[in-house]
């Protein structure tokens, strides 16, 4: 199976035609806009009619409201698969205008192969959005820059030929065309500060250059060009393809893998298992020194517990007099076993190796995608550490861990590791709101654990921000069409009379939408409603969303909006 990236990478490969084929279309008169498929392999359409009965002036005031940047991560996939789905034309005369916001919003989203194929079939280009500059920055970041500027359009306009034209002269070593090119770019868009800097550093031989950067195609090729120095701040800004790139080329130092590794994986480029195996690569080596509790975890499920030795052998000494290796085999020093600044750790190896595996999991926590990506990495961890071993504290990280990595059931093993940890035998409102959430993951779900849950979060002891996430918790059960306690009901209603149920107009629209087909109109209506704070809806309004979600086959998508209202990753 191709990852996305691959594919994406595939397809820009197969529109690199001649400029002589590159035909546009008509706009909404041409059925090969609408009906072109941007989707990834593997990936299904919400509908092959998610457009069609809808009206294009109300579509277009939809996507105009939309603001990707504040969206959360589950939102941007949920509208990226929307803008990229194949669909019949939706009714109207302004289809140029609104495949312009189409085409603006993929831009937005880094859809850069929906882009590129998009743009060569529509009358009209946002800002920015190039199709033939996508497919030669993508030949750039494949090591293509001879090939490039062979075949550049000497009359192309814009920034990225502008740029493209300079490094493309000091490629062929000629410093006279590329003063001449930094001359016409600075009468032109301009040059990036960068490229400019990198350039007069190159005509002027001088030996201090700028840091290298990977955020672009032309970055990378230029980088590479002039030698250029990476840090870690180059690896942290790069973009997700190329950090992945980085991260997969052994002639690279190891720990500027691991960070171009995080930033792929962050991005689903670079699978988490990979990534533990460059931690894994790392921490053995003879000269390793930790530098992030990520990394001390590592060297600690490296080591292996000392052998016990049977009362009969304790007292027998151990060294070179009884051999060259001893009647038992050497047993690696726990380097970190002491501390300086306090006393020598004597716990059980397992007990230190989970403390550090939950140190190392909390040390990423709130940064969303990278407590994530961490999880995948730790997986194998979650799964086999003991857990009698753990503390609440400990058994709560895993656990929340276990639920962003997707696998409720083992979120509910660590959930009751934390309780049965517990003197009380009780565990916090937040373990009890994940153990809701989990259920959502599982394919059964026990209707003893329902009722415990919700009269957890119901005590009267408990807070108000508690009750504000029990309710949220007891509407995406609905969505979900979990059976609700007659309390859970209750408490919803409650909320819904206290006149907290909010932005009526809006949910009887998306309701309407998705029960007459305009399965599109009602995903934007619903993004419209989230607007980059799942969390913040009223219940109805969030059961509404999640039960629509669902009605339109998204499940997934479903799953992912509830998880990020949860407030407990």
């Amino acid at each position: 199976m191709f990852s996305r990236a691959a594919a994406s990478a595939l397809a820009l490969g197969l529109l690199a035609l001649p400029s002589a084929a590159q035909i546009r279309s008509s706009g909404l008169d041409d059925v090969n806009a609408w009906s072109t498929n941007l989707l990834d392999r593997g990936e299904g359409a919400v509908s092959d009619r998610i457009w069609a009965s809808s009206d294009t002036e109300y579509l277009i005031s939809l996507m105009q409201a939309l603001d990707v940047s504040s969206m959360t991560e589950a939102e941007q996939a949920l509208l990226s698969r929307v803008l990229r789905s194949p669909s019949v034309a939706p009714r109207g005369g302004d289809g140029d205008a609104l495949q312009l916001e189409r085409l603006k919003l993929l831009s937005a989203l880094g859809e850069r192969r929906a882009v590129a194929m998009l743009g060569r079939q529509v009358r009209e280009l946002p800002d920015g959005a190039d199709p033939d500059a996508i497919i030669a920055d993508d030949r750039l970041a494949s090591g293509e820059l001879d090939l490039v500027c062979s075949q550049m359009d000497a009359a192309a306009t814009g920034k990225f030929w502008s740029e493209l034209r300079i490094v493309c002269a000091l490629n062929g070593g000629s410093m006279a065309e590329a003063e001449l090119a930094l001359e016409l770019a600075a009468g032109e868009e301009g040059a990036d500060p960068w490229v400019t800097e990198t350039a007069i550093a190159i005509i002027a031989e001088a030996e201090e250059r700028p840091d290298a950067r990977l955020g672009s195609g032309l970055q990378a090729a230029f980088s590479a060009m002039a030698e250029l120095g990476v840090n870690g701040e180059t690896l942290q800004t790069a973009r997700p393809d190329l950090a992945a790139e980085f991260a997969a080329d052994t002639r690279n130092p190891l720990r500027q893998r691991i960070v171009a590794a995080r930033r792929a994986a962050e991005a689903g480029l670079f699978e988490p298992e990979r990534l533990r195996a460059l931690y894994i690569d790392l921490v053995s080596q003879p000269d390793f020194e930790p530098e992030s509790d990520i990394e001390a975890a590592f060297a600690l499920l490296r080591q292996r517990p000392e052998p016990v030795r049977p009362p009969e052998l304790q007292s027998l000494q151990v060294g070179p007099q009884n051999g060259a290796d001893g009647l038992w085999p050497p047993v690696e020093e726990d380097a970190f076993a002491d501390s300086e600044d306090g006393p020598e750790d004597t716990r059980p190896l397992v007990e230190r190796q989970a403390s550090a595996v939950a140190e190392a999991l909390e040390s990423v926590r709130g940064a969303d995608a990278g407590f994530a990506t961490m999880a995948g990495v730790f997986y194998n961890d979650l799964k086999s550490l003991p857990t009698d071993t753990a503390s609440q504290e400990d058994a709560v990280t895993f656990a929340r861990a276990a639920l962003a990595a997707g696998n409720g059931g083992l979120a509910l093993y660590w959930l009751d590791a934390a309780q049965g940890a517990n003197d009380a035998g009780n565990v916090d409102a937040q373990a009890e709101l994940m153990r809701g959430y989990a259920l959502l993951l599982e394919r059964g779900r026990d209707r003893g654990a329902i009722e415990d849950i919700t009269s957890a979060l119901l005590d009267p002891e408990a807070g108000g921000s508690t009750k504000a996430a029990a309710l949220r918790l007891f509407a995406v059960w609905a969505g979900f069409d979990v059976s609700l306690p007659v309390e859970a009901r209750e408490a919803l209603v409650r909320s819904s009379s206290a006149g907290q149920s909010g932005a009526g107009s809006a949910l009887v629209g998306l309701d309407a939408a998705s029960r007459s087909g305009a399965h599109g109109e009602a995903i934007l209506v619903l993004l419209g409603l989230t607007s980059g704070e799942p969390d913040a809806l009223p219940p109805a309004a969030l059961q509404t969303v999640i039960a629509v979600l669902r009605r339109l086959g998204a499940d997934e998508d479903a799953r992912a909006l509830a998880l990020e209202t949860a407030g407990v990753l």
